[in-house]
């Protein structure tokens, strides 16, 4: 599990187990050094690639999803788009503002 935590609770973290546990402070600070580690650009911008063809992905399904609505004259909302479109309720909030502007 992966949790984001700003620089003043990770020290404030690091306090409370170097005062309690020496071994569990010391496979924290063995976790956050393999975390920054693991952020190469190579890795960065794959994942970035990745985000941008999922993107794209959902908003070609999304755009058929409201033509074929259109073409069986259905209303068109955001759930009836998710819902012909194959995607998540959420994926199609996202696109709100696409879908009602269709």
């Amino acid at each position: 599990m992966r949790i984001t935590i700003t620089n003043h609770e990770f020290s404030a973290i690091q306090k409370i187990l170097v005062q309690n546990d020496a071994s569990l402070y010391n496979r924290f600070n063995e976790e956050f050094k393999k975390s920054i580690l693991s952020c190469t650009p190579k890795k960065m911008k794959a994942t970035n690639k990745a985000n941008i063809a999922k993107r794209k992905k959902s908003r070609n399904a999304i755009t058929n999803a409201v033509n074929i609505l259109r073409f069986e004259d259905k209303k068109i909302t955001v759930y009836s788009v998710a819902k012909t479109a194959e995607i998540s309720y959420n994926t199609a909030k996202q696109y709100k503002d696409f879908i009602l502007a269709q």
